[in-house]
């Protein structure tokens, strides 16, 4: 008794797929042509993934504006810690003077009264300042 499947015959058991019946001498020539083209469809496939990386860079670098500062250029700094402030309140402090560079985007600023800071600001906290 077989309960939810269907029931097979010892006879049918013993019978081959129609893979392994269609199964011919042919087949190794037909293998080793595929196993010949495989390096060519590796490529192929390498290309097309390429040129989709290279889509999807693009696209997502329409996107991105990234911020250049030259020393001596006056910046506005995003006040951080916002605390009690309310929602007219200003979000950047200074006008702040940029003195050096550290890295690929951080700037390391300067205040009005000659004050450094103790640590470089990321571009993205900073906006130029026009007097």
């Amino acid at each position: 008794m077989v309960y939810g499947t269907e029931v097979f015959l010892p006879a049918e058991i013993g019978q081959g797929s129609d893979r392994i019946m269609a199964y011919g001498e042919n087949n190794q020539e037909l293998r080793a042509m595929y196993l010949n083209l495989l390096e060519e469809n590796r490529t192929r496939t390498a290309i097309r993934l390429a040129a989709y990386r290279k889509k999807v860079t693009r696209a997502y670098n329409k996107r991105v504006h990234p911020k250049a500062f030259q020393e001596g250029d006056l910046v506005m700094r995003k006040i951080q810690h916002q605390g009690e402030r309310g929602k007219l309140d200003a979000k950047y402090e200074g006008p702040f003077k940029v003195i050096g560079k550290s890295g690929i985007a951080a700037y390391y600023l300067e205040d009005s009264q000659g004050k450094k800071g103790k640590s470089p600001w990321n571009a993205q906290h900073l906006k130029r300042y026009y007097p």
